[in-house]
């Protein structure tokens, strides 16, 4: 870090514009935020110019490029993590019907069922219990998922021990609570899950202004606006606060995470679009 520059920066009484990209936390001093805006549903594709930008938008009269801040700093970008969530989720659905056709002909046949009947180890319970320790918002909105996924695996311990009895009658019954209850739930959470994945992500425009130009920063979400005191930040952070587009590592009273502090000057040169 610059000890210099971050001394004048905390001398700076004005408060700092906080906002979220990839579950990472960034600031901006608010002297260069001209305006906070919704995304332009009216956006001018920029063929010639590198995909870090998302297009041109104008406002007022003035015309300012918009800069896919994911894409500046290496990321997926909204849509891509989207439609990879999508796939996964979709694949997730095949898995599952897979997994009651595979039981279905086990309890008929005698062959051994080899696929998961622990909730928590099958690929989706693999990711669903790691994806709501760290994802805590965005869980709340799937949380229903659990107790039929747990039931339609356990239900593979009954409908087993029924078929090794000759219990046809009993089989039958549970593979079709199992069919016609527990699955078709599971897969409504998971359609549920989709739709409610795209919604987490509130993509805002941050304008930023150095007087003389405009730049537009899409962002994932606007979490606050307000001081922020510099940190020696984690390993990783530090590593990150070394790159030319940042001076250091803050934190916030209200925000629990660590904030990558953005060197506004050197993001600026962004708006000359034909220096890139």
């Amino acid at each position: 870090m610059n000890d210099e520059l971050i001394k004048n920066l905390e001398d700076n009484d004005l408060p700092w514009l906080i906002f979220m990209l990839n579950g990472k936390a960034y600031c901006v001093n608010t002297n260069f935020v001209d305006d906070i805006e919704m995304v332009s549903e009216h956006i001018t594709p920029m063929p010639e110019a590198p995909d870090t930008y998302r297009g041109l938008v104008e406002r007022r009269g003035d015309v300012y490029p918009i800069l896919d801040m994911r894409k500046v700093f290496g990321y997926k970008t909204v849509e891509e993590e989207v439609s990879a969530f999508i796939e996964m989720m979709e694949q997730r659905k095949k898995d599952h019907l897979n997994w009651i056709d595979t039981l279905t002909r086990c309890a008929e046949t005698g062959e051994d069922f080899k696929l998961a009947t622990d909730p928590h180890m099958c690929a989706f319970g693999k990711w669903y219990y790691a994806f709501a320790e760290e994802n805590r918002s965005s869980a709340i909105h799937i949380k229903k998922v659990e107790e039929p996924h747990r039931l339609l695996h356990q239900s593979a311990h009954k409908v087993l021990d029924a078929a090794k009895r000759g219990d046809k009658e009993t089989v039958d019954k549970l593979l079709a609570e199992a069919k016609n209850n527990y699955v078709p739930k599971v897969l409504a959470v998971l359609d549920e899950a989709e739709h409610a994945f795209r919604n987490t992500f509130r993509e805002t425009v941050v304008v930023l202004s150095d007087g003389k130009n405009l730049l537009g920063l899409l962002v994932d979400e606007v979490l606050d606006v307000g001081k922020i005191h510099f940190v020696s930040g984690i390993e990783n952070m530090e590593l990150l606060a070394r790159s030319k587009y940042f001076v250091g590592v803050a934190r916030n009273e209200r925000i629990k995470l660590e904030i990558l502090v953005i060197n506004e000057n050197e993001l600026m040169k962004f708006s000359d679009v034909n220096k890139q």
